[in-house]
């Protein structure tokens, strides 16, 4: 993946953020159509007993459940190397899910961006094979270091082409506690050996428990 950023962990402008493209390869089934960007509501607006402005104290994520696609797995923090590009988890360990820890973590104010590979050439499907297959309603969950767990609740599942990443809602500022998933989509290109398209699935929080 390439994602430039400053050294203190501020995005370097619009035109450096639309630059990302996990390094996989394979086969994608996430899907063909590179679609557009629809409206969509905040999870916890409406909610009953949930407040629009509910946030949690930093806590990093340790591990990450998304039922309706069978996901259980643990993360890692992933940094920005010497020249400003975000690096996902290794290759290595495709089943692992990377936390940009210059972020919010998952629960505070902000949005906190989790990034995984949707396969690899060596091993097959990764962690986030199937994230283009969450609806919105779907729940994901974050397992916390200080014990605690926070749920949320997807609002929108979008898959846009790489010429077009949505910077500002992946990176961007958020008056609520919301998650980023992002990974590979689209169609994949054999001869440039990447994939066409990024699908972002965001989440807002609607529950919390342990804290």
């Amino acid at each position: 993946m390439s994602l430039l950023v400053r050294p203190d962990g501020r995005w370097r402008g619009l035109t450096a953020l639309g630059i990302i493209a996990f390094v996989v390869a394979g086969v994608s089934l996430i899907g063909s159509s590179l679609g557009g960007a629809p409206p969509f509501r905040p999870a916890n607006a409406g909610l009953s007993g949930v407040a629009a402005d509910v946030v949690l104290r930093p806590s990093a994520p340790v591990r990450v459940a998304i039922g309706r696609i069978g996901v259980d797995a643990p993360v890692e923090r992933v940094d920005v190397d010497g020249g400003g590009t975000l690096q996902p988890p290794s290759l290595n360990d495709p089943k692992n899910i990377g936390w940009y820890r210059r972020g919010p973590t998952p629960g505070e104010r902000g949005n906190s961006v989790l990034v995984g590979h949707v396969d690899s050439a060596a091993s097959g499907p990764a962690v986030f094979y199937e994230l283009g297959a969450l609806r919105p309603g779907d729940r994901v969950s974050v397992a916390r270091e200080d014990g605690s767990v926070a749920a949320f609740r997807v609002d929108a599942v979008r898959l846009f082409p790489k010429s077009s990443f949505p910077a500002g809602l992946v990176y961007g500022p958020a008056g609520s506690a919301q998650l980023q998933l992002v990974t590979c989509g689209g169609e994949f290109d054999r001869r440039r050996g990447s994939y066409q398209g990024n699908t972002v699935v965001t989440a807002s929080l609607v529950s919390a428990t342990g804290t």
